[in-house]
């Protein structure tokens, strides 16, 4: 990523971040929260963005002056290890849009017909590299973070804020519910891919604030509408909340296909985000072979998949938990340690 398609401005990182985290993790936060501490949820939410901060800032300094091309580079089999996790990754979230479509916005199941669109769309977007990624999500920032805004606005009114309240607290479950918030925003690796390429300066204060709040804002927003135990009972309660906000004046009745709509624009920024900074460890490791063969695995293997990974969803969703636990051992230590050693080797071949 050293070349002019792999620099971004400042801007872009910042708001490729926001896109990234917010939209990969806001969807399941309500419920997550919920689960392993459902008295004290909202202390887990506040930590873990603060923790999240601190890693990000951890991560900007470290990577700071380095690009995840040289770490790849030098340590090819990491190269191998982070096309493998992003690509069932991206499986995940590529499955998971197509769920969503099915489920709030097409009457049959159209599943090839939903992913082959979606496919091409991330390959357009990600073959002109990180520049033209960033670009494209600049793009569509507001696109997509405006009517989530808007329904969080409207939802205030309805609050109940004894749901809300901590009831109790006990470490035990404090804890476990913060280790598993921490492990739904495992996708903040991915500021390891684009941290050494942005011009310009690194992570703002406001954006740590901004995507809290947004955190911050679909929690109370879910379970000061919904109530606790019907947000533990509902498979996807975000999209129940947004179906029991309207417009005052009775303007339009239903916003849940509008936030539906701008929700899978965001599910789909995390998954091309996948593809892309997996294919591009590929390609840098393994040079323009490993670049064709990555993306002829990625992108076909996801199409000719589909139906096999619709298949076994409910499974997949069974074992969410297991999969954000997985990433989170490997998704935050392993790039810390890869920029360490990195960084332990040019300072050494500076003093000599």
């Amino acid at each position: 990523m050293e070349d002019s398609r792999q620099q971004i401005t400042a801007k872009q990182g910042n708001r490729i971040f926001i896109l990234e985290i917010f939209s990969a993790a806001a969807l399941f936060l309500p419920q997550m929260a919920l689960k392993e501490n459902r008295h004290s949820a909202v202390l887990s939410v506040a930590v873990v963005w603060v923790l999240t901060g601190f890693y990000v800032l951890a991560a900007s300094k470290t990577a700071k002056g380095i690009p995840m091309e040289r770490v790849l580079k030098e340590y090819r089999w990491a190269a191998l290890l982070y096309y493998v996790r992003f690509l069932i990754n991206g499986a995940f979230f590529y499955a998971y849009v197509i769920f969503m479509a099915e489920t709030y916005m097409l009457r049959q199941k159209q599943s090839i017909v939903v992913g082959l669109p979606l496919l091409l769309l991330a390959y357009q977007m990600n073959h002109k590299g990180l520049r033209g990624r960033g670009r494209a999500m600049e793009g569509i920032f507001w696109f997509v973070l405006l009517p989530v805004i808007f329904v969080l606005l409207l939802s205030a009114a309805d609050l109940s804020f004894h749901e809300i309240a901590v009831t109790s607290f006990q470490w035990k479950e404090f804890l476990k519910g913060s280790l598993l918030l921490l492990a739904l925003l495992h996708p903040i690796e991915l500021v390891w891919f684009y941290r050494g390429s942005m011009e310009g300066g690194g992570m703002k204060f406001k954006t740590f604030f901004a995507v809290g709040l947004l955190f911050l804002g679909i929690f109370l927003a879910v379970v000061g509408s919904l109530g606790v135990e019907l947000t533990m009972l509902d498979d996807n309660p975000v999209m129940s909340m947004a179906q029991g906000v309207a417009i005052p004046g009775g303007l339009m009745a239903r916003l849940d296909i509008f936030l539906i709509a701008f929700w899978i624009v965001g599910v789909f920024c995390v998954l091309s985000g996948y593809l892309f900074y997996g294919n591009e460890g590929i390609e840098q490791a393994f040079g323009r072979k490993g670049k064709i063969l990555g993306r002829i695995l990625s992108y076909g293997g996801l199409l000719l998949g589909t139906n096999f990974l619709l298949s076994y969803w409910d499974m997949i969703w069974e074992h969410f938990s297991l999969f954000l636990y997985g990433n989170l051992a490997a998704g935050l230590l392993l790039p810390m340690i890869l920029f360490l050693l990195i960084r332990r080797r040019m300072d050494h071949e500076t003093k000599k």
